[in-house]
């Protein structure tokens, strides 16, 4: 019973959050929604970051899961159809779910982050990590527009890849997913803030411009952009 309630304080959690945004979720409204005194969500949550965390980490099991269901509906051998499968999926989520993909941004400070929060947001990466790895393997070395050396970036690409545990082929590999991954991710961000609709883009062309671009920088099949849309 506990769990079941934990999983409705959750999910009331996210109505909330979906319908008024993210000021109107505290413990008193989710009290009133459940028919609870906000001391008895305090027996499920010892405060109201302990309950944003919770919610955190339901958005990002839910978006991983949703981006692994895409992608695991293609040829495994399909590495570079895999990998525009995960980004379009991911764009779609956000697109979406805006509220909630907002909240999931919402970074604490390392010695104050989860540690469900922590692994809940490297899943996301990691995911991604390893479906570039497999591409970079079948297309990287025989890119048309090579990735040179850039000695600024190699460190910092090299942590992202301890921090999220994954294994790249080489630094070069991993300092082009840090790129892409940056690049892309920024754009999702910046779409599911509404931006780019502003100047009419309703269809998300920015972004599939931006995909393209670096699917051909990674030699990717120009068949893959097509039949993964």
């Amino acid at each position: 019973m506990r769990d079941a309630t934990l999983r409705e304080l959750i999910s009331v959690s996210r109505e909330i959050l979906t319908t008024q945004g993210v000021e109107a979720l505290t413990i008193r409204a989710v009290a009133r929604e459940m028919g609870m005194t906000p001391p008895g969500v305090y027996r499920y949550f010892d405060g109201h970051r302990a309950l944003l965390d919770a919610v955190i980490v339901a958005i990002l099991d839910e978006l991983t899961e949703f981006v692994a269901t895409r992608v695991g509906e293609v040829d495994e051998a399909d590495t570079a159809g895999r990998l525009v499968v995960a980004s379009r999926a991911l764009r779609r989520w956000a697109v979406e779910h805006p509220r909630e993909f907002h909240l999931s941004l919402v970074v604490s400070p390392p010695e104050e982050e989860n540690q469900a929060v922590r692994r809940a947001r490297g899943q996301v990466g990691k995911l991604f990590g390893e479906i570039f790895a497999g591409a970079w393997q079948d297309y990287g070395g025989a890119s048309p527009a090579p990735w040179p050396r850039e000695p600024r970036i190699e460190p910092l690409a090299e942590r992202l890849v301890q921090i999220l545990e994954i294994t790249m082929p080489s630094t070069a590999a991993a300092t082009a997913f840090t790129r892409c991954w940056t690049r892309l991710y920024g754009m999702v961000c910046l779409e599911s803030l509404g931006l780019p609709r502003i100047i009419g883009d309703e269809a998300g062309d920015l972004f599939e411009a931006e995909l393209t671009d670096l699917a051909r920088t990674l030699g990717l099949p120009e068949a893959a952009l097509g039949a993964a849309r």
